[in-house]
């Protein structure tokens, strides 16, 4: 199913493009031939162009080379240390950093997680870490898929089970990639303090670096740090860099990681100009700039906000965050209404199956301080002309049974 959605994607020429400029500048790329305001990018603070980390990335290669071709178990650059310094201040716990963050979740849930344990997976948490919930199930545990954002659902599977379990992890994001949606961080709190074996485990690579103090990110602006507590996040989004770092309220787990976790142990390391620049950044994240930079970016999301609610546009979620998603159903109409917007002068991240579930395709938009609220307001008023349009044709509806049915097999009923 995701082959055939994504190929359509492809035909249509709305995924899967290069882009053609020589250098980039700003929120415009160039396709085809023609510029395009571009708002599939996740730079959230714009970081990515800033001169400071291209010179420190510079600087670092010239230092080190292009890459230190050495496993960080053996021996690693001291730019390391200095990163994780800052990482440590601006998280308040224990960090390990890592290559990616995908790369992260495989170094770290295997280790942590063992066959005596429950995992409670939320439906729409990135597929990164759905990634490494199947590696646990190799190791024994048991992987069970809870619906989106439903504390209840958490709390019945808790009272039923937790005592049969040695932990019980809950995996979510923190800002939730696709619709821009929030974790309930602090009703899963809560219940940590009822459950004294529940764990909790956040991807929050949407939310580090442009929200919470010193960019900490949402998790660790809803709720301090605790012992049963790992927060995920990557450098690719708002920290203008690439890189990902694991914060760990315990110590001693943040050690066993860092000491056996796969991708950190057999892995290369971060590249040096990646290094350079994300320890750039992150020294930046540290001064009263960041900050000048978060209220400028906070409030240009409440403006998007207000101008969703006048236009009666209808997002998914009005979470305050920079990522908005219209749901418009089949992907022939996603690829409809992104290709008309690309007609406009546009670029936008068609949303399919797997991305989201089957029949609930959308168009997602991300802002980012690379765009003017008058950069806002056009592509706000393309999607408002040629929705009703779009919506108003027949949709594609397809029996899927026999197709889900071969590829849910022999599963158990309740997984079907």
């Amino acid at each position: 199913m995701a082959e055939r959605r994504l190929s359509l994607g492809v035909e249509t020429g709305i995924i899967h493009r290069r882009i053609e400029d020589e250098s980039l500048s700003g929120a415009t790329i160039t396709i085809d031939g023609r510029p395009l305001t571009n708002f599939s990018s996740c730079a959230y603070l714009a970081l990515n162009r800033d001169e400071r980390l291209k010179a420190a990335a510079i600087d670092a290669t010239r230092r080190y080379g292009t890459s230190y071709s050495s496993s960080p178990t053996y021996t690693a650059l001291p730019l390391y240390d200095t990163l994780e310094e800052h990482l440590r201040q601006i998280t308040g716990g224990s960090v390990a950093v890592a290559q990616t963050t995908t790369l992260a979740h495989l170094a770290a849930l295997p280790i942590m997680v063992g066959p005596e344990d429950l995992v409670l997976v939320d439906a729409q948490t990135h597929d990164s870490v759905h990634l490494a919930a199947r590696a646990l199930r190799g190791v024994g545990a048991r992987v069970t898929s809870v619906p989106h954002n439903d504390v209840v659902a958490v709390e019945q599977h808790l009272d039923t089970a937790a005592a049969r379990f040695r932990q019980v992890w809950y995996l979510a994001d923190g800002v939730y990639s696709m619709y821009g949606d929030l974790a309930p961080v602090k009703e899963i709190a809560a219940l940590q303090q009822r459950f004294g074996n529940l764990f909790t485990y956040y991807d929050d690579a949407h939310g580090f670096g442009w929200l919470g103090e010193h960019g900490r990110g949402y998790v660790l602006a809803e709720t301090p740090i605790n012992e049963r507590m790992v927060v995920a996040a990557g450098f690719a989004k708002s920290f203008g860099s690439v890189g990902a770092v694991l914060v760990f309220g315990d110590p001693a787990a943040a050690r066993r990681v860092r000491l056996v976790g796969g991708p950190l142990t057999f892995s290369g390391p971060i590249t040096p100009p990646d290094l350079g620049a994300a320890t750039e950044s992150a020294r930046i994240h540290l001064t009263a700039e960041h900050a000048e930079r978060q209220e400028r970016f906070c409030a240009d999301i409440d403006w998007v906000r207000a101008e969703i609610v006048r236009r009666g546009l209808p997002v998914v979620s009005m979470a305050k965050t920079p990522i908005w998603f219209v749901r418009v159903g089949s992907p022939e109409r996603v690829a409809e209404m992104i290709s008309r917007l690309i007609a406009d002068g546009f670029y936008l991240n068609a949303a399919a199956f797997p991305a989201v579930p089957v029949g609930e395709g959308g168009i997602r938009w991300a802002q980012t301080l690379h765009h003017s609220r008058e950069d806002l307001a056009a592509l706000m008023d393309a999607i408002e002309r040629h929705l009703p349009e779009v919506l108003g044709k027949p949709d594609i509806v397809v029996d899927l049974r026999g197709e889900v049915d071969s590829l849910v097999g022999k599963a158990d009923p309740a997984e079907r």
